[in-house]
């Protein structure tokens, strides 16, 4: 008597193949995260994008830019004088850019909003800041030239960096300007 032989999969055949489906999935959602990033990338530099052409009409219309504040704040470009939307008490706003009676000025000459809306948080829930460093900083161990900034930064515990991978991109586009790995930019 001849046995029939039962046409099926083997347990190794299987597993064979789930594996490689698991493989398969893990490619794709890495695409799918480094897609993610890009995009959050790509948010970040409009909303700094917007935040430096505010800057531009503020210090086109006052002749200095706005004062240095606290990350998360807004300098004066929907408001006129510094305002957190946070809910944040200000503790007192020095401009040492600016000249000495420049409270005076913006409250004579501000003709904003210079920008729609302050964004509240950056894509990867930090805040943004507007910088002025005429001699440099140093941020979490990195040089930064003077100038003027849009940070995208940390919330205000010095939690949610920007992530490795974004911070990367920002690099190679050339939109770090200190072209170091510290979580913000």
């Amino acid at each position: 008597m001849k046995k029939d032989r039962i046409n099926a999969f083997t347990l190794i055949e299987l597993l064979v193949v789930v594996a490689i489906i698991g493989l398969l999935a893990l490619i794709i959602l890495a695409r799918l995260n480094d897609t993610r990033e890009k995009a959050k990338v790509a948010k970040a530099l409009q909303d700094s994008r917007s935040l430096k052409t505010a800057a531009e009409l503020y210090f086109d219309q006052m002749g200095f830019y706005p004062p240095d504040v606290n990350r998360g704040w807004d300098p004066g470009f929907t408001k006129p004088l510094p305002y957190n939307y946070d809910g944040q008490t200000n503790p007192g706003t020095t401009c040492s850019n600016c000249p000495t009676d420049w409270v005076n000025i913006v409250q004579a000459k501000w003709n904003g909003p210079y920008i729609g809306f302050w964004p509240k948080l950056t894509p990867w829930n930090g805040k943004y800041d507007f910088n002025v460093w005429p001699s440099g900083a140093n941020r979490y161990g990195c040089d930064v030239p003077p100038g003027v900034y849009v940070g995208v930064q940390r919330d205000y515990s010095d939690n949610n960096p920007i992530s490795y991978f974004a911070e990367t991109i920002m690099i190679d586009q050339n939109y770090e300007a200190e072209h170091c790995r510290n979580g913000e930019s």
